[in-house]
């Protein structure tokens, strides 16, 4: 039977009893078939298969082509602190948003979560009927993932589709600058942030709303709460006076 203490630390980060078993008992070998891996980690050979199974949809066991008999290899253990490290960084974005839904009161905020393209692009575009829209962006980013949408506001911009005039916060690069002088034209306020000072993700707050983009990967998530939404306008307002105006 493999190590207690071994067994006990694979638990800890996700692994199941027989996963743990079986993984250590396929480390120690070196790389096995499904009856060398039970008889090592002492486990009935029919769970094993079903065990293998999971450790392979985990990435941390693979059956490389071979003879005809299935073997097993076991993936280096430092994917197991790679994995657990993004699943740690995961946890500690969406933090502030998990502790936002013990509010039980009746102004508990209202999530909603949207991913990839379409679904992010949809989103947006509901932000063109906003009575107030503010944005701390990065056109320069948004250009790689949907430029053709991006183009499209400023259409929009033009055509009057906007209730209200939008202020935008971007970092100072050459595409956000061309992209800036267009919205301008068209009756929106952008202001630049300092020099060198890039966005990682994409913040809009709009009307009662504030939406969290991520651009890699691509999702974005809404909370709808009034007291959420204007804290959030009071610091992007605090910023904004002193962002750069164009030039």
């Amino acid at each position: 039977m493999p190590d207690a203490s071994l067994l006990k630390t694979l638990q800890n980060v996700g692994f199941d009893e027989k996963e743990a078993a079986a993984y250590l008992a396929l480390l120690e070998l070196g790389g096995g078939t499904v009856s060398e891996i039970a008889q090592r980690a002492g486990l009935k050979r029919a769970i094993v298969y079903h065990v293998m199974d999971r450790l392979k949809e985990k990435g941390f066991a693979v059956d490389p082509p071979g003879d005809g008999v299935i073997r097993f290899e076991p993936v280096d253990p430092l994917k197991i602190l790679q994995t657990t490290r993004t699943a740690v960084e995961d946890l500690k974005f969406m933090l502030p948003l998990m502790r936002a839904l013990q509010d039980k009161g009746p102004n508990k905020p209202k999530l909603e979560y949207f991913e990839g393209k379409n679904a992010v692009v949809s989103v947006y575009r509901q932000f063109d009927h906003a009575k107030s829209a503010r944005f701390l962006t990065s056109m320069q980013r948004l250009y790689a993932i949907m430029p053709e949408e991006v183009d499209a506001w400023v259409t929009r911009f033009q055509r009057g589709m906007y209730k209200d005039m939008g202020r935008h916060f971007i970092p100072d690069t050459k595409q956000d600058n061309d992209w800036a002088k267009k919205a301008v034209a068209a009756g929106q306020e952008v202001r630049f942030l300092p020099k060198d000072m890039d966005i990682e993700m994409d913040f809009a707050i709009i009307d009662g709303m504030l939406g969290i983009t991520s651009f890699d990967p691509l999702f974005i998530v809404l909370i709808h709460s009034e007291r959420i939404a204007t804290s959030a306008g009071q610091l992007f307002d605090l910023a904004w006076k002193q962002g750069r105006p164009l030039k």
